[in-house]
């Protein structure tokens, strides 16, 4: 059969990690020509501002990485940083896009107004983030172009939040993600047919198929990589054990649907896994923890593989990768199932599987 995937081994230049740069290149008057009293003023007032500009800087940088966490639910900047350590090793190139996507999205919002505390919480980032994640596999292989779409981008799927969170009653998942990438993807066609992988060439099958449903992990993010895969789902478990269970188990199911459906080799580059473990980290992150929330998990992992067999061939002839359209589609299904079967109820503060209630 022919897949639709696309291998980039490209040198980017480095980007600036730096978030402020506030120091002024000149000042009009000396601090030396004033009054000892005002000099005294001068020093108080320039110490409160490099106190404000520094907690502005940690504050961007935690936003920052907590929207590289809440790509798969993570409220938290100490998974999100070990989340992107986890990227920089299967792709550092990646994982600097990444942290530039998130970073503009979250500025952006910042800028215009939007809700501060969701800001801070990295829900106006992680859209931005992921279309980092896109523009550096599937974006131009020019630098300054590939900063400008992600820029660009980014600070579109912000706005988008904002629109949605009117129009929705649930959770807004990656749509912004998949439109604003979508848009673009769709007309540069950047997925390219290649043959198809021999047996001979996978020389330890069995081995890949038993590691694809970590590199269906990694595929959350673009990246195809067993290491990425396992440093995310250490980061998930450091957050909440439980929910790593629901990352591994539904990119596990995700995969087997895959090898039912016949395509071993998109299972082994984990295309099958990842929507699947998105979508049961969603109801394990949403619902109140219960036999009938495991049940719906394990279920929504199955029906996202079936939407993803399904679309996959649609977008592949129109040159573009699905994304997390079927992520999205069963989750939000999911979500309205809320009280419709006895003992699925979504959480009052949703967390995790520990901590809902």
């Amino acid at each position: 059969m022919i897949i639709a995937r696309r291998a980039f081994q490209r040198h980017r230049g480095r980007l600036s990690s730096n978030f402020y740069n506030c120091s002024p290149s000149s000042t009009l008057f000396s601090s030396s020509s004033l009054p000892k009293s005002e000099q005294d003023d001068d020093k108080k007032t320039q110490a409160n501002q490099n106190i404000s500009i520094t907690a502005t800087n940690k504050a961007a940088i935690d936003a920052t990485t907590t929207s590289i966490g809440q790509v798969i639910f993570l409220n938290s900047s100490k998974s999100g940083t070990a989340i992107l350590a986890s990227l920089a090793i299967g792709d550092p190139t990646l994982a600097a896009f990444a942290g530039l996507g998130g970073y503009t999205a979250t500025m952006t919002a910042h800028s215009i107004g939007f809700n501060q505390q969701s800001c801070r919480d990295g829900l106006f980032g992680y859209n931005g983030a992921l279309i980092g994640c896109a523009t550096s596999v599937f974006g131009p292989s020019f630098l300054p172009f590939a900063v400008a779409n992600t820029i660009l981008g980014a600070s579109a799927t912000s706005v988008l939040c904002a629109s949605l969170n009117k129009a929705l009653s649930q959770p807004q998942w990656t749509w912004s993600f998949n439109i604003v990438a979508l848009t673009s993807l769709l007309r540069m066609k950047p997925m390219e047919p290649l043959e198809e992988i021999a047996a001979t060439d996978v020389a330890a099958t069995t081995l890949n198929v038993v590691a694809s449903p970590l590199v269906g992990v990694s595929q959350i993010f673009v990246v195809n990589s067993v290491l990425t895969g396992a440093g995310i789902v250490g980061s998930i478990a450091m957050y909440s054990p439980k929910l790593g269970v629901h990352a591994l188990g539904g990119s596990t199911l995700g995969c087997l649907v895959g090898l039912l459906f016949g395509n071993l080799e998109d299972v082994i580059f984990g295309l099958w896994g990842y929507n699947s473990a998105l979508a049961s980290m969603a109801v394990g992150t949403f619902f109140v923890h219960s036999r009938e929330a495991v049940a719906l998990s394990a279920g929504s992992a199955v029906a996202s593989a079936a939407v993803f067999g399904a679309l996959q061939p649609v977008f592949g002839g129109l040159g573009a990768p699905c994304l997390t359209l079927p992520f999205c589609a069963v989750a939000s299904a999911c979500y309205l199932l809320d009280s419709q079967v006895s003992g699925l109820k979504l959480a009052k503060e949703p967390h995790s599987p520990e901590k809902n209630a």
